[in-house]
């Protein structure tokens, strides 16, 4: 009877044991990664759809075995809207918590992060100009010239991926995807915001270190 005790007690000491050892995780992570965003304008003079190519890099830092604080930074850009060369770059600076299952090689997690979005675009314009518009000039000059605008608004992104452990200092995140909402002014009422319902797909590499 002594014997089958003991060996229990092992037996639930080994499952306990390879339980804590499958629960480890890292206090602090960071992420590096290729970033895909698909904007949707929301207007009449901009195409439905747009699609960015960019990257972000996050810092997690875990609370506890599953709850952590993110913060994710990035930007994409965009050369040519409607055919048009247009440099178009939106970034963004967000934090919020996540939740990951830190058990096993494969760990999904889910976030909600909030912050910002700043977003610049610019072009090249050619006109031409008499002398009497520009005095000392001669008639018909062709004159370039860029126009910017730039504006920073509220931002939001939620959603979830999955890692992929390599060891406990490095794994590999096949995807992300995050809803990503931005609330921009009409582009020619700056007053009237509106909910720009964006998506983002990610996927890099991560890193952990402080392991628990």
């Amino acid at each position: 009877m002594q014997k089958i005790v003991s060996l229990a007690v092992a037996s639930l000491s080994l499952v306990f044991t390879a339980a804590a050892a499958d629960l480890d995780y890292s206090r602090f992570e960071t992420y590096l990664g290729y970033d895909f965003v698909q904007f949707m304008p929301n207007t009449t003079f901009l195409p439905s759809k747009i699609n960015a190519n960019g990257g972000s890099g996050q810092f997690i830092y875990n609370i506890s075995n599953g709850f952590g604080v993110v913060g994710d930074f990035g930007a994409v850009h965009k050369g040519t809207i409607n055919q048009t060369p247009v440099d178009a770059t939106v970034a963004n600076f967000l934090v919020g918590p996540r939740y990951t299952h830190h058990r096993g090689r494969y760990q999904p997690f889910l976030e909600c992060m909030f912050g910002g979005a700043y977003g610049t675009m610019s072009t090249q314009v050619g006109v031409i100009t008499g002398g009497t518009v520009l005095p000392g000039l001669p008639a018909f000059t062709p004159v370039t010239a860029r126009l910017t605008a730039s504006t920073t608004r509220f931002a939001m992104m939620a959603g979830g991926g999955l890692d992929i452990k390599f060891n406990k200092h490095m794994a590999f995140r096949p995807f992300e995807a995050d809803y990503y909402l931005i609330r921009m002014p009409d582009l020619f009422q700056n007053d009237n915001l509106t909910n720009r319902n964006n998506w983002r797909l990610s996927g890099g590499v991560k890193f952990m270190f402080g392991a628990q």
